[in-house]
């Protein structure tokens, strides 16, 4: 008997993980777009700053996303713009490393 439970629940573990889905989404956009706000909305609660002044995100932020089925990373990144400053060139940067991996560009 405990030979046939543990087969049939790996049998219903090899469904769900047939069926469910996972992946990383980048939000990619110019300073004060939106980004982290969207991100926050999407996970459901404050995780990512927003303010009205730009440049607020300087680092890559992470918020996931899970239902019955799927699981999505979100990845806020800092806004867009030309890098002159070395902040602003590592800002950059982290941008850079965002799009790494990714499944999916916002």
């Amino acid at each position: 008997m405990a030979e046939t439970r543990r087969q049939v629940m790996s049998e219903t573990e090899k469904k769900t993980a047939a069926r469910h889905r996972a992946g990383f989404v980048a939000i990619v956009g110019r300073p004060n777009a939106g980004k982290s706000t969207l991100v926050n909305r999407l996970v459901g609660q404050k995780i990512a700053i927003v303010t009205s002044k730009p440049q607020t995100t300087r680092n890559r932020i992470q918020g996931i996303v899970s239902s019955e089925n799927a699981q999505v990373v979100l990845i806020d990144t800092p806004g867009l713009h030309d890098a002159k400053t070395a902040l602003n060139k590592q800002m950059m940067r982290e941008v850079a490393a965002a799009l790494e991996g990714i499944d999916v560009l916002v």
